[in-house]
């Protein structure tokens, strides 16, 4: 039995048509909707505000750089999906005001209590506001308060201008600063793969708060990663080319069963290095480099790990949480990663979005944020 009653796409970015998609979505008796908008819609806040607390199902999703649809990448538009199950979503708003790991683990454990500790329920998709600061501490501390193992995949939400802005769909309205956790009725099984590969390194942070290395190996980290750059590449360091260069070479943090979380690297300050996700101090990193066929050889061993076993049925349910930045390296021949995935992906319900970091288990069962990485996720 297939789980989707409905898929409703558009490429237009007005309002008048996604308010339509939903009343097709609602009208066909599905009892929770997924919606996922591009970036670029740039809807009116208000009224988008208004269509939310009028929807009479669970709504959740978010606003992404770009979503996908089987082989084809959305720049502009919507992609609603009409669930014939109750999806039950759990909202943690204002986020930015839990600074400290007691006070988030006492907002996951109220949460927790009011959900009965999530009882029967070990498979969530997270869809996050990639701007919050502590994303991180959230993740380790939802996989300290849950006494049982749970499997995760999710993204986060919002535009590559790095502006925050409500990005989060609610029956509440837009949010920002907040996750939604969302129970999936059946089991998830996720399949991660990046494709970078070391070039130098490894080098110890000697110094790191949060998000900014500021020293690489006791010497500032920015010096330190441009001479590498510039002495193994033709790429040379100017006052606006940061952000060009480094899509090219992000690092890439090795865990303890020798693989490498990678971390993307946006800009320089005061010879730091700022990223998406953190790096702890006296950490060992590499830089990385990478090719196309790499990254899309990558994906399609992650495709093949999870669609080739036997349990993998027409009826399941398949998303993928593909890094943003993955487009922004490969540009047109993106498209290939996204024909490789559907390629091997059995059900037609294949769909996805472009996001600002991803989340997904390790092989230690622990919650990791990635980036620029493909997870793949079937349910």
């Amino acid at each position: 039995m297939n789980n989707i009653l409905v898929t409703w796409k558009t490429h237009s970015n007005t309002l008048r048509d996604l308010q339509h998609g939903i009343n097709i979505a609602q009208n066909s008796g599905a009892k929770s909707l997924l919606l996922l908008t591009c970036s670029q819609n740039f809807y009116p806040e208000q009224p988008l505000n208004f269509i939310l607390k009028n929807c009479p199902i669970p709504i959740f999703g978010g606003i992404y750089p770009m979503i996908t649809h089987q082989e084809t990448l959305i720049e502009q538009g919507a992609l609603i999906i009409g669930f014939k199950e109750n999806y039950d979503v759990s909202v943690f708003a204002d986020l930015q005001n839990f600074k400290n790991e007691d006070t988030l683990e006492a907002l996951i454990n109220n949460t927790l209590e009011a959900k009965q500790n999530f009882s029967g329920q070990d498979n969530f998709l997270m869809f996050y506001d990639a701007l919050i600061n502590n994303v991180e501490d959230f993740i380790d501390c939802l996989f300290e308060c849950l006494d049982h193992g749970i499997t995760i995949a999710g993204g986060g939400a919002g535009n590559i201008d790095f502006i925050q802005r409500p990005c989060l769909f609610t029956n509440s309205g837009l949010l920002a600063n907040a996750v939604l956790l969302v129970s999936l009725p059946r089991k998830l099984t996720t399949s991660v793969a990046h494709g970078w590969t070391k070039i130098e390194g490894p080098f110890l942070v000697s110094e790191a708060q949060g998000k900014t290395v500021q020293s690489l190996n006791y010497r500032p980290a920015f010096e330190v990663y441009s001479e590498i750059i510039e002495s193994t590449s033709d790429h040379k360091f100017q006052a606006d080319n940061f952000f060009d260069i480094a899509k090219n070479f992000p690092l890439g943090i090795e865990d303890i069963n020798n693989n490498l979380i990678v971390r993307d690297l946006i800009l320089t300050t005061n010879n730091h290095l700022q990223l998406i996700g953190s790096i702890p101090v006296n950490s060992m990193v590499y830089i990385l480099g990478g090719d196309t066929n790499k990254l899309i050889s990558s994906s399609e061993k992650a495709a093949i790990n999870l669609f080739s076993t036997p349990t993998k049925s027409t009826t399941q349910i398949s998303m993928v949480f593909d890094c943003i930045s993955r487009v922004v390296f490969m540009e047109d021949e993106f498209d290939k990663e996204l024909q490789i995935i559907n390629k091997y992906c059995p059900s037609s319900s294949l769909f996805g979005v472009l996001s600002i970091g991803e989340i997904a288990n390790s092989e230690s069962s622990a919650i990791r944020l990635l980036n620029k990485s493909t997870v793949i996720c079937s349910w």
